[in-house]
């Protein structure tokens, strides 16, 4: 299925809205709820410098880990699976023959989407 996603052989209604629209606000969901519970440990500093000055794998609590990874691991899952979206709204909408305008808007708008959901992502890390 995922792969039938990617190169664009699943409706463009059905890649947009289901996968595109619902699958990024799920996955920024979890990585919200993920940063939500590792602030907790992050005493007012930024991710960058908890995870590069204060964690310690050995000296960190143990929950502080685990929120860590859980964190950094849905950030890797929500890079990977915008790219991947991004390139099977791409291709979904170039085998779209119905309109041209729907077309190009599905395009324009997953790119603000996703550009969207990273730009609240990173915000609170820059």
């Amino acid at each position: 299925m995922f792969s039938k996603l990617v190169k664009g052989e699943l409706s463009l209604a059905e890649t947009f809205w289901k996968f595109g629209v619902l699958g990024l606000i799920v996955l920024n969901l979890f990585v919200r709820i993920f940063g939500y519970l590792l602030s907790g440990y992050l005493q007012g500093r930024s991710i960058n410098e908890y995870f590069f000055h204060h964690f310690h794998v050995i000296n960190s609590p143990k929950l502080g880990i685990l929120w860590t990874l859980c964190y950094v691991t849905s950030l890797i899952i929500l890079a990977i699976y915008s790219w991947n979206i991004v390139l099977a709204v791409w291709r979904s909408s170039a085998k779209y023959e119905k309109s041209g305008i729907l077309s190009f808007l599905a395009k324009i708008f997953i790119i603000a989407i996703v550009a969207f959901i990273w730009r609240r992502v990173l915000l609170p890390v820059i």
